[in-house]
């Protein structure tokens, strides 16, 4: 699978706002890189209970759009690739809500892609 094709059907499982649907595009063990530290994810149930209350921010928000706008990508090895990511969100005006960037390990599994490594970055547009 194409990496702007599995972001589109990330953008459109973020939109549903349900835990569960954008859980399906993770694998752990996951890590997760953040300014406040680096997170060692080992069980599904805690990658649903972080989208739980990851979507509130973007409902508060209004986001009804997400765009992503892949930056770079590298392919490492036969099934693991890098991508950094700009999110262009987007409320129901049309305006934009607002835009993070990440980076995200990709790789490919028996079921496609899947995300088994975020950071989180502060960059803003």
């Amino acid at each position: 699978m194409k990496t702007e094709d599995f972001l589109k059907e990330y953008a459109a499982a973020l939109l549903t706002y349900s835990a569960n649907e954008i859980a399906g595009f993770y694998q752990v063990p996951l890590t997760v890189y953040a300014d406040d530290g680096i997170l060692q994810v080992t069980e599904m149930s805690e990658v649903v209970n972080f989208w739980l209350a990851g979507v509130e921010p973007y409902r508060k928000q209004g986001v009804v759009n997400t765009v992503p706008e892949m930056i770079q990508e590298e392919q490492l090895s036969k099934t693991i690739r890098t991508c950094k990511v700009k999110w262009n969100n987007f409320n129901t005006s049309g305006k934009k809500a607002g835009v993070e960037t990440n980076f995200y390990i990709l790789s490919e599994t028996e079921d496609g892609l899947k995300i088994t490594g975020l950071i989180i970055t502060t960059a803003k547009e």
